[in-house]
């Protein structure tokens, strides 16, 4: 789990599959919002969970199989992402935030796993700088962050033209729709993840990925 005052914390939650489980499975899926009591100790890397009580209750994510899917992708790059014990309030509320906000059962948000990972860079110290002036240049370097005007000798680049694409997506914000192609969005969110990939050594393969392309 992610907690608000102890970062990443692994945890026992004990009879969870039992008929009569305090605890139900469903309060422990991918990025439930929860609140717990835990007997904590430092030295010890898993700790035992007291209660956990429903924080949120989804209205939508587990309904939609387009938006659990994107909360397994999410889930995923979390999970491999960030994993220190320091607390980091800002992280948390960014987080707990997006995805409440994402749950909105009137709306789908087709952008938000872009404009989710764009922001989660900032808070995980690589952040994506994408220009607020006109954009120019040739590429973005998405090894070294930032844009050049001549092909480097790897291959790891945004085009210019998809990084113009991608400032259109975070300028329309949450209640605007880019005028976007799917073929652009999966290119998008492929290069976005390549570029986690190169600034974080734990993340390989991101393997629910393939769920997304199937469902978008």
């Amino acid at each position: 789990m992610y907690t608000e005052h102890k970062g990443h914390q692994t945890f026992i939650i004990n009879s969870v599959r039992k008929a009569k489980a305090i605890t139900p499975p469903a309060f422990l899926q991918l990025l439930t919002l929860v609140d717990i009591v835990a007997y904590h100790q430092d030295h010890k890397k898993i700790n035992r969970v007291k209660e956990v009580k429903l924080n949120y209750t989804w209205q939508s994510i587990p309904f939609d199989m387009r938006k659990s899917a994107v909360i397994t992708c999410l889930a995923e790059v979390c999970a491999k992402c960030i994993q220190t014990s320091e607390p980091h309030p800002e992280l948390f509320t960014f987080l707990h935030q997006s995805l409440s906000q994402y749950d909105n059962p009137d709306y789908y948000d087709r952008d938000f796993l872009i404009r989710f990972l764009v922001s989660l860079s900032q808070y995980l110290g690589f952040g994506l700088e994408v220009p607020n002036k006109a954009v120019e240049g040739a590429y973005f370097d998405l090894q070294e962050g930032h844009i050049i005007y001549e092909r480097p000798t790897h291959n790891y680049l945004m085009p210019i033209s998809d990084l113009i694409m991608l400032k259109a997506i975070l300028q329309a914000g949450k209640d605007g729709k880019a005028d976007i192609s799917i073929e652009l969005r999966r290119r998008l969110v492929d290069q976005l993840i390549l570029y986690y990939q190169l600034h974080v050594e734990s993340l390989k393969e991101v393997h629910s990925l393939k769920i997304l392309r199937e469902l978008q």
